[in-house]
C-alpha cells in the first residue's frame, strides 16, 4: 500500500481515522466477484464472441478459449458494477505478452464515462503494465487503496497494448478488495443468484 498517500489523506480528512485506516489495512483482500452486480456490467468494443464476461467470470476465465478480445481497434472500456459498496486494493489482469493491455485508466463511481472523456478526464488512477505484470502467475497490480473506498462502480479504460496491434486480448481479470457490509443491506443468497444469472444490460448472457 502506499502509505504516504495514507497518511497525506489522513492528515487533510479528518474523517479518516488512523485506527480506521489500521484495521481496514489489516484485512486480508478477496476475489469480489461474488459481489459483481452482472446484469449492470457491459464492455464497449469487446467482440461479440469474446466478452467481457469470459475474462471476469470464474470459471470461464480459466478457460483458454475464452476471453476478452476489442472489436473495431485496440481499445476497451469495462463497466463493472457492485452489489453494495466494496474497497478496492488489488487488480489482476493477464493476457498474450503482445496483446495484452499496456495500460489502464481507472474510474470510480463516475456515470456517463465514454471513450472520448476516458481518454481526457482525471482518472482515479492510471497503471502503466509491463509484460512482467500481466503474464500467467504474476501478483495482482496494488492499487492507492485510500482512493478505492466506497466502491459502486468501475469503469476500466484500456487505451492500447503491448505490441501496439489492432486487437486487445485480456484473458483473465480479477478485481480484489473488501466488501463493506452494513446490518440490513447485505443482500440474501437467492438475490446474489438472480444477479449471477442475470443478462447483461438486457442483451442476454453471453459465452454461457
Amino acid at each position: 500500500l502506499d502509505y504516504g498517500l495514507v497518511l497525506a489523506l489522513l492528515a487533510g480528512r479528518a474523517a479518516l481515522s488512523v485506527s480506521y485506516v489500521q484495521t481496514v489495512m489489516a484485512a486480508a483482500p478477496i476475489d469480489l466477484v461474488g459481489v459483481i452486480e452482472w446484469p449492470q456490467c457491459e464492455c464497449l468494443n469487446e467482440a461479440k464472441d469474446h466478452t467481457l464476461r469470459h475474462c471476469l467470470e470464474q470459471g470461464a476465465r480459466d478457460q483458454p478459449t475464452l476471453y476478452l478480445q476489442s472489436d473495431c481497434d485496440e481499445e476497451l472500456l469495462a463497466h463493472i458494477s457492485f452489489m453494495s459498496p466494496v474497497r478496492l486494493s488489488h487488480i489482476l489482469i493477464q493476457g498474450p505478452p503482445d496483446q495484452a493491455p499496456s495500460a489502464l485508466r481507472l474510474f470510480v463511481n463516475k456515470i456517463g464515462v465514454d471513450f472520448d472523456s476516458a481518454k481526457t478526464e482525471k482518472a482515479t488512477q492510471d497503471i502503466n503494465l509491463t509484460p512482467a505484470q500481466v503474464t500467467e502467475g504474476a501478483p495482482p497490480v496494488e492499487l492507492r487503496f485510500v482512493l478505492f473506498q466506497n466502491v459502486q462502480r468501475l469503469s476500466i479504460f484500456v487505451p492500447a497494448n503491448l505490441g501496439g496491434g489492432d486487437e486487445t486480448i485480456i484473458t483473465k481479470l480479477v478485481i480484489m478488495g473488501q466488501e463493506i457490509v452494513h446490518e440490513g443491506t447485505k443482500r440474501s443468497k437467492e438475490d446474489q443468484d438472480k444477479a449471477m444469472k442475470g443478462d447483461w444490460l438486457g442483451k442476454g448472457v453471453q459465452g454461457t
